[in-house]
C-alpha cells in the first residue's frame, strides 16, 4: 500500500474513532472511552506499521544494490524513500489524535519521524559524496529554479551521516517497541505488529560506514559524467534563410553563406542537451556576431538548468544587423563544469542579410527654401528604415529617420532646382517630379 493510501485509510479510521467516542456518551477518562480510542488507534497503527515494514524492505534492497546502480536509478530510489517515510510520519501524527493511553501514539509518531530523518540523512550522505541532487518535481513549471545544486561533502562527512542513519533507526526501533508495549498494556489491549529497521543492517559503525563510502566512491556506474552540448542541427534563425541561400561561400574552405531577407535583427534559437548523468545549473548560452571585416560583438547570455538526460530549447536575445552585410554568428554553450571530451559546445555559421529594395520619394514638404539652406524638409515616401544618406543634388544633407515613410532632412546651401535622393543598402531612389526642391533667393 502506498504512503498516500495509508494516509487515506488512517483518515477514515479517525472519523470512525470520533463516531465511536460520541456514541459511548461517557466522560473522556472512562475506561470504555479509552478502550475504544486504543482499539481505533491500534487499527490505524497496524496499517502504519505494515507500510513501514514495506519501506524497510525497499531500504534493505537499496543498501544491497546501490553500489551497482546508475546515478538516476539511485537518486529515484532515495527520493522515493524520503517522500514515503515523510508521508508516513505525517500519517502517524494524524493517527495519534485523540491520543491513545500510555503515550503509545507519541512513541509511534516519534519512531516514524526518526525513520524519515534517517532516510533524509542517507540521501544527504549519498548525494553529498557523489555530487547528486534530489530530482525536480514532475511537471515543474520553472525547471531552472527547481534543480538543486549538489553540496559536496568529504568521504569522512558522508560516513558520519551514515553513522547518524544507524543511530536514528536504532532509536526509532526502541520508540516503536515502547509504543507497542504501552498500547498492549492499555484498556483496549490493542496489538501492533513488530517493525524493526536496524536489526538486519547491523549497527552503522564508523568502519562499516567507511566501507560503504569507499564502495560507492569506486563504483564505475556512479561516476559523474558531464556532457552538456549544443545540438548543432537544431539551430534556427529568424527570419528564416531563403531556400537557395546555400549557394555561395565566403571562401572555398568555409561554410556556405545563409542569405536572410532584409532585416535589422536576427533571432537565434538553439537546443541544449545534457547527455551526462549530473544535473547542472548555470549553463551559459550565448551568440557572438561578427561583421565581415569588423569586430566581434557578444550577445546577451541566457542561463539554463538541465537534469541528466534532458534538453531545452533556448531563444537568445536578437542580434542587431544592417541589411546588405555579411556576418558570422558563433553560438556557444558554456557548462559550469568541464565536459567530457568529444562534446560539441559551439558552432559558427555565416549569414548574408539581403539589402532592401531601393527607397522611393513621393513628396517634399516644403518643396522650396532659401539658397542659404537650413530648411527642414519632410521627405515622404517608402523604404526609409535603413537609409544611409540623403542628398540635395550632389550635396549630402543631415537627416533623421522618423519612420519607414518619413525622413526629416535639413536642406544644405544650394541654387536652382535639385533632386532629393535617398539611399539605403539596396540603392538610391529613382529621380521623379516628386523629389524636386527649388532654391529661391
Amino acid at each position: 500500500m502506498s504512503g498516500a493510501a495509508v494516509v487515506a485509510v488512517v483518515a477514515g479510521a479517525l472519523v470512525l474513532a470520533v463516531l465511536v467516542g460520541g456514541a459511548l456518551k461517557e466522560p473522556s477518562q472512562s475506561v470504555g472511552y479509552e478502550r475504544a480510542i486504543d482499539r481505533s488507534y491500534g487499527a490505524q497503527a497496524r496499517l502504519l506499521g505494515g507500510e513501514s515494514n514495506r519501506l524497510d524492505e525497499e531500504y534493505q534492497k537499496l543498501l544491497a544494490s546501490m553500489a551497482g546502480d546508475d546515478r538516476m536509478t539511485l537518486e529515484e530510489a532515495l527520493d522515493t524513500l524520503v517522500r514515503s517515510t515523510a508521508s508516513l510520519a505525517r500519517a502517524a501524527d494524524t493517527a495519534a489524535s485523540p491520543a491513545p493511553s500510555g503515550g503509545a501514539g507519541s512513541d509511534v509518531s516519534a519512531a516514524m519521524a526518526d525513520r524519515a530523518d534517517a532516510m533524509r540523512s542517507l540521501r544527504a550522505a549519498v548525494d553529498g559524496l557523489l555530487g547528486m541532487a534530489p530530482l525536480p518535481a514532475v511537471g515543474a513549471a520553472d525547471l531552472s529554479s527547481r534543480i538543486s545544486t549538489p553540496r559536496r561533502i568529504s568521504p569522512a562527512g558522508a560516513a558520519a551521516k551514515l553513522v547518524q542513519v544507524g543511530t536514528l533507526l536504532e532509536r526509532s526501533d526502541r520508540m516503536y517497541a515502547a509504543g507497542r508495549r504501552a498500547l498492549r498494556a492499555g484498556p483496549g489491549h490493542a496489538r501492533l505488529s513488530s517493525s524493526v529497521w536496524s536489526g538486519r543492517t547491523g549497527t552503522w559503525t564508523s568502519s562499516t560506514a567507511r566501507s560503504v563510502v569507499d564502495l560507492l566512491g569506486r563504483s564505475p556506474t556512479l561516476a559523474a559524467v558531464y556532457r552538456v552540448e549544443l545540438v548543432a542541427h537544431a539551430v534556427a534563425l529568424t527570419p528564416a534563410p531563403v531556400p537557395s541561400s546555400a549557394a555561395t561561400s565566403p571562401s572555398p574552405a568555409s561554410s556556405p553563406v545563409l542569405v536572410l531577407p532584409p532585416t535589422g535583427r536576427i533571432g537565434v534559437g538553439l537546443v541544449v542537451a545534457n547527455d551526462g548523468n549530473v544535473a547542472e545549473r548555470g549553463i551559459a548560452v550565448h551568440a557572438t556576431l561578427t561583421r565581415k571585416g569588423g569586430v566581434a560583438r557578444p550577445g546577451k547570455i541566457r542561463r539554463v538548468a538541465l537534469t541528466a538526460g534532458s534538453s531545452v530549447s533556448v531563444t537568445l536575445p536578437p542580434l542587431r544587423v544592417v541589411p546588405g552585410n555579411t556576418y558570422s554568428i558563433t553560438v556557444s554553450v558554456d557548462p559550469p563544469v568541464a565536459n567530457e571530451g568529444g562534446t560539441q559546445t559551439s558552432d559558427t555559421f555565416f549569414v548574408g542579410v539581403a539589402p532592401p529594395g531601393p527607397p522611393s520619394v513621393s513628396q517634399l514638404l516644403p518643396a522650396k527654401g532659401p539658397r542659404a539652406g537650413g530648411t527642414v524638409v519632410a521627405v515622404l515616401g517608402s523604404g526609409f528604415t535603413w537609409v544611409s544618406g540623403v542628398t540635395f543634388g550632389r550635396v549630402r544633407a543631415r537627416f533623421q529617420v522618423v519612420s519607414n515613410s518619413q525622413i526629416d532632412a535639413v536642406a544644405p546651401p544650394g541654387a536652382g532646382t535639385v533632386s532629393v535622393r535617398v539611399t539605403n543598402p539596396g540603392g538610391a531612389s529613382a529621380p521623379s517630379a516628386a523629389d524636386r526642391f527649388a532654391y529661391g533667393r
